[in-house]
Formats: structure tokens, sequence, C-alpha cells
């Protein structure tokens, strides 16, 4: 009987800890890798996969969508690149959705005949499409 007491006994203490430790941010609980690489940019998992097929589907779509659209800000062409904030960022076109619905809720801008997609929630490209 006095072992199953300290079993018992064991078993709560134990139980208490474990709400303790969910209490903690889940930073603390799990280590995570830094993505950032020296220039700045997120490392490719942030990369948009698409075919290319579905890439020149997006492209017509925004040049039959008769925007004239050109960035004048400094916007990165590479995946992973930092977009200004204040960048005016484009919403895709129906047509290209419906081809690539992996793009939906990115948008978009043109720098000098690239097609850049954007994560609008982390400004981070995700894609860069050439004309």
């Amino acid at each position: 009987m006095k072992h199953l007491h300290h079993g018992v006994v064991g078993l709560a203490l134990v139980a208490g800890l474990v709400p303790a430790a969910a209490q903690l941010a889940p930073d603390a609980l799990v280590e995570r890798p830094n993505l950032g690489l020296p220039d700045g940019t997120v490392a490719p998992a942030a990369q948009l996969q698409l075919t290319p097929e579905q890439k020149v589907a997006i492209f017509n779509a925004v040049q039959q969508s008769n925007s004239k659209v050109n960035a004048t800000a400094q916007v990165p062409t590479t995946v992973g690149g930092q977009v200004p904030p204040s960048l005016e960022l484009y919403i895709l076109p129906d047509r290209a959705l419906a081809i690539a619905p992996e793009a939906k809720g990115m948008k978009y801008t043109m720098v000098q005949n690239q097609l850049v997609l954007v994560d609008p929630t982390t400004m981070l490209v995700v894609a860069v499409i050439r004309g």
C-alpha cells in the first residue's frame, strides 16, 4: 500500500509539471532554426512551387489584364527577398488563380518585365516569373 501511495504522489507531481510546461511560450519548448541568410533574405522554404506552365499562365493573365504596373521602389527579384512595406502590390487576376490555386493570397508587382509574387503577410518574394 505504501508503494501505491508513493506512485500516486509521483504521478501527481509529474502531472503538475506538464501544465506548467504547456504555459511556456512555444519558442521556449522548441528550438527553431534561423532561416535568415546573411544577406537578409529568407531560406527557400518561402518559395512558391509553380510548374513552368503555371508560370506562363500567370504571366500571360497579368499581361492581358491591361494593368500597367511597374515598381518604382527598390524591389528584390530573388526568392526570399524582403519587399519594402510601402510598395503597392496587386491582386492576381482570376485567370491566373484558376491555373495556379496555390498562388491564392499572393500579390504581385512588375519589375523590368519580371512578375514578382509576394506573400503580403511577410512581404517576402515567393516567386519570380520572367517574361
